[in-house]
């Protein structure tokens, strides 16, 4: 589990132990140092082991948003997903890296998504020559919620747990063993002494944020060692109107998984643990932010083979090479006699200066847009539907706004434009429906040809 607020990397290896788990092994090493030297070490210290590697990122670092997503096929939920990520937050799609849960709708899927700068998660990845043994990357909040369940008192299925943290506190709602969402309320213990008012106000405003989402006060948890300050938060969020209790472990339990140590119980060493608990579950975690790149992967093979077939190419294009410096100086010299022959004149002309104009002639219509050929491509991917508008001007991507009966129109627009000679990279923005005239309204673009280079 990767600490910034402490700078610490809290590690912890588990295996199973009949139909419980054991914690084998333990070690916190310096972030500084890397995470794929922690990796290294912990391989070696637990007896090179063989291992999947779970990775548990600070959630002071995400930013988790709520959205609403039309019925969709799942291939195309990522792209609908970045799209409103990059609307609600300050960062081009290319600085952030995005992991999501989904839940049913009425119409489409609820969608809470957390958003890590990419300077986050690549700097977990970088430096991580174990790739192939990476499991998952989730909120390292993931690992506790696996732990509740089996190791603490029976709660609520869907409830609020209150962690204190050395920098502040951190805030998640849980539902079973799922993580639905996570804060951090940043205060140390000299702020949160000396402006205790100002750290309550901090907390009940995130309680306000989980009633917004899940409609109703769900029962909170205080997960710490129970202090005066403490106390305080528990009677204040009582007085607002929210259920409060003491979360308790069940030692007996943790010490058979031997990871009871009072002196770790309510430090990261638990999450560490249950993060490797999910590193053995057969079930994938919400919020991995590994999904992305799986779902990419694909394309990534495709570049690489059209990198090898491009590096084919060129050795075919370096023998070619070779096989012209041999006939060099038999075609120096027919070179010699054309020019000779292009610089003769015939009525006053010379044939150099009439093909000097024609390639001007081919480079001007080479620049014009063919609105012909463009409006045909339209009206064959349509089917159906009312376009609005297009713009386009030279240099940029060519852009339309339209209407459709359905998504699954739109969706099938899209498609059908990249099949179109010329199309590419077709982008769909912001399809919403009119609630009055029932139609889906988007907008829409892509490259074509040379036009939009």
């Amino acid at each position: 589990m990767i600490s910034a607020a402490e700078g610490k990397i809290w590690t912890a290896v588990i295996r199973r132990r009949g139909e419980g788990f054991e914690r084998i092994h333990q070690a916190v090493f310096d972030l500084q140092d890397g995470l794929d030297s922690a990796v290294q070490q912990l391989r070696r210290q637990a007896g090179e082991t063989p291992m999947s590697v779970v990775i548990g990122l600070d959630s002071s670092r995400l930013r988790f948003l709520e959205m609403t997503l039309p019925p969709a096929d799942a291939a195309q939920l990522p792209f609908l997903i970045r799209t409103q990520a990059e609307a609600q937050l300050p960062l081009e799609g290319e600085q952030m890296q995005l992991a999501w849960r989904l839940s049913p709708a009425v119409q489409g899927y609820g969608c809470t998504v957390a958003a890590a700068r990419l300077d986050a998660t690549d700097s977990a990845l970088s430096r991580l020559s174990l790739n192939g043994r990476l499991t998952a990357m989730v909120p390292e909040m993931a690992g506790f919620a696996r732990l509740r369940r089996h190791y603490f008192a029976p709660t609520p299925e869907v409830c609020v747990v209150l962690r204190r943290r050395t920098d502040g506190f951190a805030m998640a709602l849980l539902d079973g063993a799922a993580l639905v969402q996570c804060s951090v309320v940043h205060a140390d213990p000299s702020e949160a002494a000396q402006h205790p008012a100002l750290v309550m106000q901090d907390i009940l405003m995130e309680l306000d944020a989980i009633e917004k989402k899940h409609g109703r006060k769900c029962p909170v948890y205080l997960w710490a060692q129970i202090d005066p300050f403490m106390r305080e938060i528990e009677a204040k969020i009582r007085q607002t109107g929210w259920e409060v209790s003491i979360l308790e472990a069940d030692k007996a339990a943790l010490q058979r998984a031997k990871i009871g140590a009072d002196e770790d119980i309510y430090g990261p060493q638990l999450d560490a643990a249950g993060l490797a608990m999910l590193g053995l579950s057969e079930t994938a975690p919400a919020f991995d932010f590994l999904q992305m790149r799986r779902m990419a992967q694909p394309l990534e093979d495709a570049k690489r083979r059209r990198k090898q077939r491009l590096r084919a190419i060129g050795y075919i294009v370096g023998l070619a090479l070779l096989c012209a410096a041999v006939s060099f100086w038999s075609l120096k010299l027919q070179v010699r006699q054309l020019q000779q022959e292009l610089a003769s004149e015939v009525d006053e002309l010379k044939a150099e200066t009439l093909l000097q104009r024609q390639n001007y002639q081919e480079a001007v219509a080479r620049a014009r847009l063919d609105l012909l050929e463009l409006f045909e491509a339209l009206q064959i991917s349509r089917d159906g539907l009312l376009l609005d508008s297009i713009e386009y001007e030279m240099g940029k991507p060519v852009k339309l706004i339209a209407s459709a009966g359905s998504y699954e129109q739109v969706y099938g627009f899209q498609k059908r434009l990249l099949t179109q000679n010329g199309v590419s990279q077709v982008r769909l923005i912001d399809p919403r429906m009119d609630d009055r005239t029932k139609q889906v309204k988007f907008t829409m673009q892509f490259q074509y040809k040379h036009f939009t280079k």
